[in-house]
């Protein structure tokens, strides 16, 4: 006989339970030393040993949890919150201070009690927009033990590389370049607000790869530094500004943006037109987005294969895009918007360097997972060994030696 969805689910709640609990055990013993000392200090120091600290779950439900007045690793005592079975290692997500979770309206919980670890705590650390919240916990309630372990072994790799204390900030200065940070959709909101400014606004997404070749190009570098908008792009830059003491929002990519763009332009009404690639790409970008988004409208595409500015503007003036996509690759995309934005009639035009070949189907993107670790750019160094060797291979050491060696990310290129 088939199991009911109803005893699928305590056979699931009832073996999340005893996971919870024998990874708790294996904690316990793995952290005794430390818990020994712990407690050895506060009988020194003539007090209590373990306090409570209240916290609030997703669902709005009040949690106290353990932890050491003195000592080595002083969250660590909400092992024994697992013990008691107060907290389960995955469950409802907590509010930490020093991670953005996002509020998640008439939210309905799908676990019986909070959780150490969770889906959009994985997502926060690397600023990943992949899923909305509501359909991340889903998917986390749905999922075995495995799949469980699995999540919690990736935030620790993520908590260990990107993780900061530091406080969000609206706007800071990185390699003397001012950037936005913001959550995605806040981002999105700019780009198809109103403008009163009698040019069109350029926005660029700025990597790892932007700051290599804006050390090289002092046009490119003046580029960036005049835009209007910078938003901040990769598991890179995600370190650097952590460097400076910021902790950014979202990872605020063109890829992660398009989809959230084309829902919005859906109900404004606002028009797209795409610009690079090589011959049929754009075009064929431009029919995969009407298809997943009937009633986007899609002014207008054009291949960058082309030496007449001119034409390609006039093409997308008559056309009345409200926003242009700019796929020609750095730094060639940044520096045409700068050149030509005054041309232009549309509100808002976006340097996004290879996603028509990611919408076209021509280039398959990262699994999810690797996303989720901020390693997408391994995914593409493998798809395109070649073309992006130069990139990745030399240009990420690179980067980190400007980040911690140098110190340009606080002093500026």
């Amino acid at each position: 006989m088939r199991e009911s969805n109803f005893e699928k689910k305590i056979s699931n709640a009832a073996v999340t339970r005893y996971t919870s609990l024998l990874i708790a055990a294996i904690f316990f013993i793995l952290l005794l030393p430390i818990y020994s000392v712990n407690f050895l200090l506060s009988i020194l120091l003539m007090k209590a040993p373990i306090e409570k600290k209240s916290w609030i779950d997703i669902s709005g439900s009040r949690v106290e949890l353990y932890q050491w007045r003195k000592g080595f690793f002083i969250d660590s005592a909400v092992v024994f919150n697992v013990l008691k079975g107060d907290i389960g290692f995955v469950g409802n997500p907590l509010l930490r201070d020093n991670i953005s979770i996002p509020k998640i309206d008439n939210f309905k919980s799908p676990f019986t009690q909070p959780g150490l670890f969770d889906y959009l705590q994985l997502h926060s650390l690397t600023g990943l927009k992949a899923e909305d919240p509501q359909t991340l916990l889903q998917k986390q309630a749905q999922q075995g033990w495995q799949a469980d372990l699995s999540m919690v072994v990736r935030i620790f790799f993520c908590r260990l590389f990107y993780s900061s204390k530091a406080k969000q900030c609206d706007a800071r200065s990185v390699f003397g370049i001012q950037f936005s940070n913001c959550q995605m959709e806040e981002a999105v909101t700019w780009v198809l607000s109103a403008s009163n400014l009698p040019v069109c606004r350029s926005a660029y997404f700025i990597n790892a790869n932007s700051i290599n070749l804006a050390a090289d190009d002092d046009a490119l570098f003046s580029v960036l530094r005049r835009s209007n908008r910078n938003f901040i792009d990769g598991s890179g830059m995600r370190l650097a500004v952590k460097k400076v003491g910021v902790q950014l929002a979202d990872n605020c990519n063109g890829t992660d943006m398009l989809p959230i763009l084309c829902e919005q332009m859906e109900k404004s009404g606002q028009s797209l037109f795409l610009l690079g690639a090589k011959p049929g790409v754009a075009n064929k970008a431009a029919k995969l987005l009407i298809q997943s988004y009937p009633k986007l409208k899609v002014a207008g595409a054009h291949h960058g294969y082309f030496s007449d500015d001119d034409a390609v503007i006039k093409q997308i003036n008559e056309s009345q895009a409200d926003i242009v996509l700019v796929a020609l690759g750095s730094p060639r995309q940044e520096l045409w918007i700068d050149q030509n934005k005054h041309k232009i009639n549309a509100n808002c035009a976006l340097a996004v360097g290879g996603l028509f070949d990611f919408f076209s189907g021509n280039v398959p993107r990262a699994p999810l997972w690797m996303r989720e670790l901020g390693l997408e750019w391994v995914w593409r160094l493998i798809q395109e060994p070649k073309t992006k060797f130069y990139r990745y291979v030399i240009g990420n050491p690179t980067f980190l030696f400007r980040v911690y060696i140098l110190n340009q990310a606080l002093r500026g290129l």
